[in-house]
């Protein structure tokens, strides 16, 4: 029989959703992929993403730790994110 081992996070949190399951970062209208996305972009650290984002390094570097365990649900999610905006008629590139 497996053991279901629960992940607690400090600075990370589920939050009701139609269809999104990824976790929000705690104390804003955040989640992991839209922190961790523009630092992607950007190239940036960790500890430039907890400077310019306002957050504690702890809270970065717990997001990005999230992200690497569950990266196909994210994946999956933007994937999805950009059906539905497709489908209410935007064009992305």
């Amino acid at each position: 029989m497996a053991t279901v081992v629960k992940t607690e996070y400090k600075h990370l949190e589920a939050r009701p959703h139609p269809w999104r399951k990824q976790l929000y970062i705690k104390g804003r209208n955040m989640t992991v992929w839209q922190l961790i996305a523009p630092a992607r972009a950007e190239n940036q650290t960790p500890e430039e993403v907890a400077k310019d984002r306002g957050l504690p390094l702890e809270a970065v570097l717990e997001a990005y730790n999230y992200y690497e365990k569950n990266k196909a649900l994210i994946e999956a999610e933007v994937e999805e994110e950009k059906r539905r905006l497709i489908k209410k008629g935007y064009k992305l590139d």
